[in-house]
């Protein structure tokens, strides 16, 4: 009887020694959610609105917007191939629509990533899916971002039969195709190919 009225008490002890800990842990945990909070919000205040329609392809120039971004903000939140952050394509009081760009083979690459606003990713995409030059083949996509959260990704074609030895191009033997596709960014934030 004795050893478990002790052990009961040491029990006790050890428990009330506990919980002041995981008090702290868990103030810590909120101090640092609201600092991630305050970093996202703070990023974003150095990012510029991005003018819309915005129209882009690989062989054009995208407009230069966010030149005073935080460097550091940036690469605690950019999209993972991304070398500077072009603006913000849209925001809500839900989420909100960063385009930031690549360099590619012939320019600026845009690629769409969305946040809660607490600065947690819901999605990200890249649009240019065609586009590129190859002996028998060129092809260029080009984008429209719209102001009601569409993408529009028209793209043009063209392919051309190789000689017997491979070698070379047939002249005359292009074949041309167009093709479009729709992205549009639905409330939740997430990216939906149409």
């Amino acid at each position: 009887m004795r050893q478990l009225i002790i052990s009961t008490i040491l029990l006790s002890f050890l428990w009330s020694c506990d919980s002041p800990t995981k008090k702290e842990k868990s103030t810590e945990s909120i101090k640092a959610t609201e600092q991630t909070n305050s970093d996202f919000e703070n990023y974003i205040s150095t990012l510029d609105q991005i003018p819309l329609p915005l129209e882009a392809n690989p062989l054009g120039q995208l407009p230069e917007t966010s030149k005073n971004f935080d460097k550091n903000a940036f690469e605690k939140y950019k999209h993972t191939w991304t070398s500077q952050p072009l603006g913000i394509y849209y925001q809500d009081d839900k989420t909100i629509g960063i385009i930031d760009c690549s360099i590619g083979d012939w320019g600026l690459v845009p690629f769409l990533t969305t946040y809660d606003l607490k600065g947690n990713k819901i999605d990200s995409t890249g649009f240019y899916v065609k586009s590129g030059q190859d002996m028998g083949y060129e092809a260029i996509e080009h984008l429209t971002f719209n102001a009601d959260r569409t993408i529009t990704v028209n793209d043009t074609v063209k392919r051309w039969d190789f000689n017997e030895n491979e070698t070379d191009i047939i002249e005359g033997s292009m074949k041309m195709t167009t093709g479009k596709v729709e992205y549009r960014v639905l409330d939740n934030g997430r990216i939906e190919k149409k």
